[in-house]
């Protein structure tokens, strides 16, 4: 059933065919050669923690070996080009469900993870920087899937430029910003090959490696594995496998232009994650009351105050997004599209009406966007009592463990591993706005993981930190934060986010 429900997605499409796709013509000599020194240099920076797929040549293999292996691995590269087709052992997804949800009860709370070989995943790494080199044209708004960029740079510009706006002083008067989170269903797994590869070419993809795209998603077979159980292949034949290098940039080409319409300082992406901004006048916007007595509204606030969608760019841009969905055969999530309004005017609070294929989207008080909880009030409250409950969950695991060894270092690392990660999580975000009592309820989550570690030798804090060799976490994030500005200094794309000295 798991596997039906996954594979019904790629059949809304056709299969791929070669003939329908008209490639720019290239000469022998366009087509790439692969060094072995690159292919060493892939297999030697593998990453040996990521689990692989049963039966696959584990990664610490191909790492040890990695000088013997690239000789015919770059064969098979080189000759996969040449001949403008994928392997087909390579085509195989051996996919695992994971619950979105705690406790999934419907196969639509199962989300998709695709297991590919790690001989396929290093040849698509090879190939993919040569197709990035390729697409210069790269929409500046996405921050998704590029070196030196993450979800932190995203979620610093977006909430800069809401203070940006509410700061400044008009001459118009008051200033409030509306932002629109779009979710598309099943983005990744919703999309035609054929506009993906098209789209590979509108982007200046070098026509040479155009063959061997195509192949790569023809032919695409999924098994699902379920607490230890295969099930019957299945085929695909539309979408990009999630875990594949090939897969994002494909998504990333096709919506390189989903949000155009939105000015470059008003949208942000982060592969299938788009969010745009609108900054309004509230004194000229047609802020009207609303007439409760021709209807009783389920939307209206005790402020009775509403902007007409019609009076918004908001609900143009949400409309030229639709339309842009159409066309290339995805479909909007319109329940989990949502806005939500940063106000911070008293006098001027409103509601507003924008809708999507005749349903209103919903406005939220708070949302959680790439792991982060966003308020409207722009405060971190919500944000750290989720890490704090999340951390005493997983402080059970610590506590468990404390019960069978007292070795310090080896609890010592269940804690940086699973707790304090947790701690960290896109702290460059909201580090330099937590008030003294969020401080004070993160600080509270290590001063007792640093007991339970050193269990009787435990004094003090200050001499527990100092035994376990780690620092205050106000004090840890200072340093977070600041190897986080030196290092966006040397990227060209965001290094105007700190102004040196």
């Amino acid at each position: 059933m798991i596997a039906d429900k996954f594979a019904s997605v790629s059949q809304e499409y056709e299969a791929l065919k070669r003939e329908d796709i008209v490639i720019p013509p290239f000469n022998e000599s366009d087509i790439p050669i692969i060094s072995t020194d690159q292919v060493v240099e892939a297999l030697k920076n593998m990453d040996v923690s990521k689990s692989s797929v049963r039966g696959d040549i584990p990664s610490k293999v191909l790492k040890h070996f990695a000088d013997q292996i690239a000789v015919p691995m770059t064969e098979v590269i080189n000759t996969s080009i040449k001949q403008g087709c994928w392997p087909d052992i390579f085509k195989l997804e051996i996919v695992t469900p994971v619950p979105k949800v705690p406790k999934p009860k419907t196969l639509t709370e199962l989300r998709n993870i695709s297991g590919l070989l790690n001989l396929s995943k290093i040849t698509e790494k090879i190939i993919a920087k040569m197709i990035i080199s390729d697409m210069k044209g790269l929409d500046p708004s996405q921050f998704g899937n590029q070196e030196g960029i993450s979800i932190q740079h995203y979620l610093i510009k977006l909430i800069d430029r809401v203070l940006e706006a509410t700061d400044k002083k008009t001459k118009n008067g008051s200033v409030a910003v509306l932002a629109t989170l779009v979710d598309w269903k099943e983005a990744f797994s919703r999309q035609c090959p054929k506009l993906g590869i098209e789209s590979f070419i509108e982007n200046g993809v070098r026509p040479a490696l155009i063959p061997m795209l195509i192949n790569f998603f023809q032919g695409r077979q999924m098994k699902v594995k379920w607490h230890g159980v295969l099930s019957k292949e299945r085929e695909l034949r539309g979408g990009g496998p999630q875990g594949s290098t090939f897969g994002i940039w494909e998504y990333l080409s096709q919506s390189n232009d989903s949000a155009q319409s939105v000015d470059l300082d008003d949208r942000y992406k982060f592969v299938d994650d788009l969010t745009f901004l609108e900054v309004i006048q509230l004194l000229n916007i047609g802020l009207a009351s609303y007439n409760i007595k021709s209807h009783v509204p389920s939307n209206i606030e005790v402020h009775n105050q509403i902007i007409p969608s019609k009076n918004l760019k908001s609900q143009q841009h949400l409309n030229l997004i639709n339309d842009w969905t159409k066309k290339k055969k995805m479909r909007l999530n319109e329940n989990k599209t949502k806005n939500i309004i940063f106000n911070f005017t008293k006098k001027y609070q409103f509601t507003t009406d924008i809708s999507v294929n005749n349903k209103n989207i919903d406005i939220v008080k708070e949302t959680k966007l790439l792991g982060t909880y966003i308020t409207n009030d722009l405060k971190w409250d919500k944000n750290t009592s989720e890490i704090v409950k999340k951390c005493n969950q997983r402080m059970q695991l610590l506590n468990r463990a404390a019960g069978f060894t007292s070795n310090i270092h080896k609890l010592k690392r269940i804690y940086l591993t699973y707790i304090l990660s947790l701690l960290d999580q896109s702290a460059v975000v909201w580090h330099s706005s937590l008030s003294k009592k969020n401080i004070r309820d993160l600080e509270r989550i290590q001063k007792v993981a640093v007991k339970v570690i050193l269990g009787k030798s435990y004094l003090d804090y200050n001499d527990g930190l100092e035994k376990l060799r780690l620092q205050r976490l106000n004090i840890r994030r200072e340093k977070i934060c600041l190897n986080f500005a030196k290092k966006c200094l040397k990227n060209e794309k965001v290094k105007h986010f700190f102004k040196e000295n």
